[in-house]
């Protein structure tokens, strides 16, 4: 077992980083600041649209 260098943790290897210090642990929080700013721009309201506009398509090309 090796220290962490950034928070101190327990980790399994030295060349890799502890799961809580891990590049990829910030996901969610990026999600969310993307989420955020789709709605903030209206770019949710066209791809509503948009999915909209295909299964009307969709279904007058099955009718």
């Amino acid at each position: 077992m090796a220290i962490c260098k950034k928070c101190g943790g327990w980790k399994r290897r030295r060349p890799r980083s502890c799961p809580r210090c891990r590049p990829g642990a910030d996901r969610a929080e990026t999600g969310a600041d993307v989420a955020e700013l789709v709605v903030e721009t209206g770019l949710l309201g066209w791809v509503g649209r948009g999915v909209t506009g295909m299964m009307r398509l969709v279904l007058r090309v099955l009718d």
